[in-house]
């Protein structure tokens, strides 16, 4: 199964801190995407994340949440794993299931250190991940200091993608640093493009040769360019941060808040262009390489009167009837429902498959 524009379908983990939004992200992720009409709150019990009895009661995701969407016509499976340390190693199972995964904070000096397990386990397994800072809406300090306190805590360096536009204290909207376009923030709507406002230039002048120069160090022919005075084209940039995204030597850091969609749909667009294709992931994996399918199983349910039932990344595909079966029976696992008795997993398909369960 591929994608309108002949793309595999691609996985990405939402981890984080507990509270930092990962859930709230996720709905709105899913309401931007077109793959819910309105979004629901954890607060109120109406997320498609944290479905669970106990999540309900306790709040607070205690298992990993799946969804899939299409944006763009690129298909995508979001998993919200839990942020909590007792389910840390859910986590970790999951991340080694994906091709990228969004990191997920609030704005909060005091609360750097506490993505510090997270980036570490990033990090040694080489995973791609981006950062996404949100509730930047009651933002109780300068982006300039929040991206100092996480580069304490990170290996990698830390390359901002965007800066704010401010009227006052609040952030109405945000200039990219790549295309140099800005945009304004509109309540459950797409941005709207509007002129760089005169405030906002200098700051995104030394913003984005601060991003340069970061890339720079990766990139020979851009470190040239640059001090030769020479203004690298846009598609360059681009491909140069596709690159080394790929090869876990940056971290993209974009802004937001997800409550209110503010910045989802430019991290989705990020996402869509720059996180790597499943077959990138296998080989960083070092799963054996050949024609037959290969299914790793990172995640189990014990779900009252169904018995066990388990998560799949499918990274290689089985024959059609095989693959719709697959398919059929993950996105049952994530919703909660009962598989109809034509795709239930019996034992010849899962013969049929070669299984790898990873432990990190």
């Amino acid at each position: 199964m591929t994608s309108a524009q002949g793309k595999a379908p691609r996985c990405v983990a939402l981890v984080g801190p507990y509270l930092s939004g990962k859930t709230t992200l996720l709905e709105s992720i899913l309401h931007v995407t077109g793959a819910i009409p309105r979004k629901g709150t954890v607060k109120d019990g109406t997320s498609v994340g944290d479905g669970s009895a106990e999540a309900r009661a306790r709040q607070t995701s205690v298992e990993i949440s799946t969804a899939t969407t299409e944006f763009l016509g690129d298909k995508w499976t979001i998993l919200d794993c839990p942020g909590s340390i007792e389910f840390a190693q859910e986590t970790r199972n999951a991340l080694m299931a994906v091709d990228a995964a969004v990191v997920v904070c609030e704005p909060a000096i005091d609360k750097a250190l506490t993505l510090a397990p997270i980036l570490r386990f990033l990090d040694q397994h080489r995973i791609p991940h981006m950062l996404f800072i949100n509730k930047m809406d009651a933002a109780p300090h300068r982006v300039a200091e929040i991206l100092a306190a996480l580069q304490e805590v990170s290996e990698r360096p830390l390359v901002l993608r965007q800066v704010p536009i401010r009227d006052g204290d609040a952030i109405t909207g945000y200039v990219d640093l790549v295309s140099e376009r800005a945009y304004r923030y509109r309540p459950d709507q797409p941005s709207d493009q509007v002129p760089i406002p005169p405030a906002v230039t200098e700051r995104e002048r030394q913003a984005r040769a601060q991003m340069l120069e970061s890339l720079a160090d990766f990139d020979d022919a851009l470190l040239e360019k640059l001090l030769e005075d020479q203004i690298p084209p846009k598609e360059d940039i681009y491909k140069n941060l596709t690159g080394t995204l790929t090869r876990d030597m940056i971290v993209p850091v974009f802004l937001g808040a997800a409550d209110k969609d503010h910045g989802v749909r430019r991290l989705m667009k990020a996402l869509r262009h720059e996180a790597p294709p499943p077959d990138v992931s296998r080989d960083r994996l070092g799963l054996p390489k050949g024609d037959g399918p290969l299914v790793a199983i990172f995640k189990t349910y014990h779900v009252p009167h169904m018995g066990k039932l388990s998560l799949a990344r499918v990274w290689r595909e089985p024959e059609a009837p095989r693959r719709l079966l697959l398919t059929t029976f993950v996105i049952a696992v994530a919703i909660r429902v009962p598989l109809p008795r034509a795709v239930r997993m019996t034992r010849r398909s899962r013969e049929a498959a070669r299984l790898w369960e990873y432990r990190a």
